[in-house]
């Protein structure tokens, strides 16, 4: 005879939200993994499959990213798209967007052998803005709008993954431009050399950390 234990609904964190999530105004999100061996998975949703892998040197066969290289390439598409949903509901004209994600990780609480947090402690979101507008009201009415309707941003901040996500904003965008900006904050050696960038016309930081919950404009 089986036995189950009672099922508890999942804890939540004091919402920063002023609303209630509903469920007839949910979508459903549905992933198929399949292990095939050596710290890899076979992954399927809708019609498209991937796969997710390790590192040789951790025992994996090196076939794709990590399950958290994955993470960090969905919250640069989470805030992308987040970015040119909110512009065309404010009728912000935008010219290019570069982001450029910087984590780290303690590798002791995967391995068990450290009680720590096995997710990022530190996470550094950085977004190149080309876009005409120069007021800097604008921009950071747009960049906290931004932050605050983003899923990815969201999750990372109310997980306590040490977010910061830093904006840079510019008449026109060039290639590494985020990536550069990123490793000059946090002090790394740029991985590529220096880009032809424009100077910025407005930057900014967590522009929607501690701001009371709002409708987007």
């Amino acid at each position: 005879m089986s036995s189950s234990e009672p099922v508890r609904e999942p804890s939540r964190a004091p919402s920063r939200f002023s609303e209630t999530p509903l469920d007839s105004e949910s979508k459903t999100l549905r992933a198929a993994g399949t292990w095939t061996g050596q710290q890899q998975t076979r992954v399927s949703l809708r019609e498209f499959e991937f796969t997710v892998d390790e590192p040789e040197a951790v025992g994996g066969r090196n076939q794709g990213p990590t399950p958290m290289e994955y993470l960090a390439g969905a919250v640069d598409a989470c805030i992308t798209v987040t970015a040119e949903q909110v512009a065309a509901r404010r009728g912000l004209e935008l010219t290019g967007i570069n982001t450029y994600s910087l984590a780290r990780q303690d590798r002791r609480g995967l391995a068990g052998t450290a009680d720590v947090q096995p997710y990022f402690h530190r996470y550094r979101l950085q977004l190149a803005i080309g876009t005409p507008e120069t007021d800097a009201t604008a921009l950071r009415d747009f960049a906290a709008a931004v932050e605050h309707s983003c899923p990815a941003v969201n999750l990372l901040r109310d997980a306590g993954a040490g977010l910061t996500v830093a904006w840079t904003f510019a008449g026109r965008t060039v290639d590494h431009d985020a990536e550069v900006a990123c490793n000059q904050a946090l002090g790394y050696q740029p991985r590529i050399g220096p880009v032809d960038a424009p100077e910025p016309v407005f930057t900014c930081e967590n522009a929607d950390a501690g701001r009371a919950p709002e409708a987007d404009a």
